[in-house]
């Protein structure tokens, strides 16, 4: 029986989400969710699997190898884990292990993973991951699978937490994903280029049960995972009224959190629900202030009615928010600062996440700020510090030294504890609905929160003006209030460490010394493509679906012809002429006598096929083909980029060569 170790490797970066219920047990916040989807897909009868996150069970070394015997070692995180992630892979090749790594890092750019891992999973596993194995039993297997399609999750299993059930103590809250996807289209992020805009859910019963088993484990406050868990309203709720029911399965209430749009605060049904669910603590990405800097990143979703008093019907219901704030914004001038700490304290949002604009790989911001010649290659840069103190792209209404600073005066006043009291004491006084039962306990003095928080004399006076304001006119929120000033310090604690590093990072960029170079390592499409893609879709996604004997290939097969497009036309492409659209079916033709295994001059495309064409739009499928093109056409161009180095120093070397070979002749 063959044995795999599944890793969640270590990281210092600030997580969203503290609880402020922590036990010096809990060593991290939550389980590792995707790893544990992996084992339940994992055939026990074949597999061995063991689960390893190492901010629990302690980082990887030879002696854990040694122990485990793993005959596969597998990986996963986002981008900032990768160095992390290089080391564990680095100890399995040294042991002889097989490396295999997942998760959103590689699926965005597989190029920077290829020299350090045998194996890629590119993008979702659930159709992939088994492939693998079987592929690994026969006895050969790819260097990667990729996975283009968006899987339906009422075919995702329960998770298995077998391996780790004696350790999910040491976890602050249990972690159940509901959906994937996003319907926005917000210019700066990826989550719909790892997980599409197509809304898809698991069947509400499983969700249930998944919920049971973190509360089997004593985790009775869940996450629900989802990047926008109010994308499909409709299914939302008749989630949240199971939850309701739930709820009265438990002696003690379970408490909820989850992420979602500021845009659900006119529907009065939902936060209500919401509030009956005991959902605690709800994430939006407020974003800003700045209704241009809105308009402009596409966030539309958040101009729709006063945002400050959108704010204030949510706080109303109890929930606190978690509010994610970006500086940076190409409308965003030196005023912008202030525009957010008037903002935030206006608002009385209690939980703030404050990050400076960065243009993540593939996305509309990355591609627009890519011709603009504004993304950074951030590389050579080896003491940058935390993530948080450093962006990859040059602002357009400051500079990069005046975004610093101000990015470090806005940390400094949203966090201090004077201005955290004045947003904690409105929050209590908009509360309009009471908490659920279970939100309210006994008495907590003052100095039982003092002793777990820094020694100030502004901590003090803080709490205790918001322990009195609240015991005097709202005693049923003292818990919530007591975990809003244990989050707030453990989130001070880390802004205070963060601080200095932005200062030395300002310090760098006065006197020159951050170098400051273009990304070239990957060339958006040309403008014109996206219009001449979507135009060419319908009638290729028709021909090669009725042409295909296997349409698990068909989104691969769309891709090489588009790549190939791509590849012939590449920076002189300037829009569609007729030609284009014969070419395009001779480009389709080939691809599918080659997924047909078929000589493309015996190939005659068909017609038809039993069953009516898929709505490729329903499914949102171009979006994802698109995204894969641009992938592949990206890791093309660094394949070619590295060959070029290669020639290069080797001609080098050779001038070199010949010049020694002269001098010793001419000696």
């Amino acid at each position: 029986m063959k044995k795999i170790l599944l890793v969640s490797p270590l990281s210092d970066n600030e997580s969203l989400w503290v609880t402020g219920e922590e036990s010096v047990e809990v060593k991290n916040n939550f389980p590792p969710l995707g790893l544990a989807t992996l084992a339940a897909m994992t055939p026990k009868d074949r597999f061995e699997v063991q689960l390893w996150d190492e901010i629990v069970h302690g980082p990887i070394t030879p002696e854990t190898l040694q122990q485990l015997k793993p005959d596969l070692v597998g990986v996963t995180g986002y981008k900032h884990h990768l160095p992390r992630c290089r080391s564990v892979a680095r100890l399995a090749k040294e042991a002889d292990i097989i490396t295999a790594i997942g998760g959103p890092g590689v699926s965005g750019s597989p190029y920077d993973y290829r020299a350090d891992f045998d194996v890629l999973f590119i993008n979702e596993a659930e159709f992939i991951w088994p492939q693998f194995l079987n592929d690994w039993e026969a006895g050969s297997y790819e260097t990667e699978y990729r996975q283009i399609d968006k899987p339906d999750l009422d075919g995702s299993p329960l998770p298995c937490w077998d391996s780790i059930a004696d350790d999910m103590c040491k976890y602050a809250m249990g972690v159940v994903q509901t959906t994937r996807g996003c319907p926005f289209d917000c210019e700066f992020c990826d989550v719909i280029y790892l997980f599409g805009r197509r809304m898809r859910h698991k069947p509400i019963p499983q969700i249930l049960e998944e919920v049971r088993m973190q509360a089997a484990f004593g985790l009775t406050n869940i996450f629900f995972c989802d990047d926008e868990f109010s994308g499909d309203r409709k299914y939302a709720k008749a989630l949240l009224k199971e939850v309701i029911e739930l709820n009265k399965e438990y002696d003690g209430e379970l408490v909820f959190s989850t992420q979602m749009t500021i845009a659900v605060a006119t529907d009065h049904e939902f936060l209500s629900l919401l509030a009956e669910a005991n959902f605690d603590l709800v994430f939006m990405g407020i974003e800003s202030p700045n209704e241009e800097a809105l308009k402009g990143a596409n966030k539309r979703q958040n101009l729709k009615g006063d945002l400050v008093q959108n704010v204030h019907m949510t706080l109303a219901h109890g929930m606190g928010i978690r509010a994610g704030m970006i500086v940076g914004f190409d409308d965003d001038d030196k005023d912008i600062f202030k525009m957010h700490y008037d903002f935030i304290q206006e608002s009385c949002l209690t939980s703030i996440a404050i990050n400076m604009l960065k243009a993540p790989l593939g996305t509309p911001m990355w591609i627009r700020m890519m011709r603009e010649g504004r993304v950074l290659n951030m590389a050579k840069n080896k003491n940058l510090g935390h993530a948080r103190t450093y962006t990859n792209i040059l602002p357009k209404k400051m500079s990069r030294v005046e975004l610093l600073e101000g990015y470090h005066w806005l940390l400094k006043n949203v966090y201090s504890w004077s201005s955290f009291a004045q947003r904690v004491i409105g929050f209590v006084d908009l509360v309009t609905t009471p908490p659920q039962p279970n939100a309210i306990t006994e008495a907590i003095t003052r100095e039982e929160i003092l002793a777990r928080v820094p020694q100030t004399d502004e901590a003090a006076q803080a709490i205790t003006d918001m322990m009195e304001h609240t015991l005097a006119t709202k005693p049923g929120l003292m818990r919530k209030v007591k975990i809003l000033i244990l989050q707030h310090a453990s989130y001070y604690v880390t802004i205070c460490e963060l601080l200095p590093q932005l200062e030395n990072q300002i310090r760098l960029e006065k006197l020159g010394e951050i170098i400051l170079e273009s990304d070239d390592r990957a060339t958006p499409p040309p403008v014109e493509f996206r219009p001449a893609f979507d135009r060419l879709f319908p009638e290729l996604y028709k021909r090669t679906y009725y042409s295909l004997k296997d349409l698990s290939c068909q989104s691969q097969c769309l891709t090489e012809v588009f790549l190939e497009f791509l590849v012939r036309w590449g920076a002189d492409f300037a829009g569609l002429e007729d030609y284009h659209f014969d070419m395009m079916n001779e480009l389709a033709d080939r691809a599918c006598a080659k997924f047909n295994d078929m000589n493309p001059e015996d190939f005659e495309p068909c017609s038809e096929r039993s069953g009516d064409v898929p709505r490729y739009k329903k499914l949102r499928i171009a979006d994802d083909i698109y995204k894969n093109v641009w992938i592949e056409l990206s890791e093309l161009q660094h394949q070619t980029q590295l060959q070029k180095q290669a020639s290069d120093l080797q001609a080098s070397q050779t001038v070199v060569e010949a010049q020694e070979v002269k001098v010793l002749n001419l000696s």
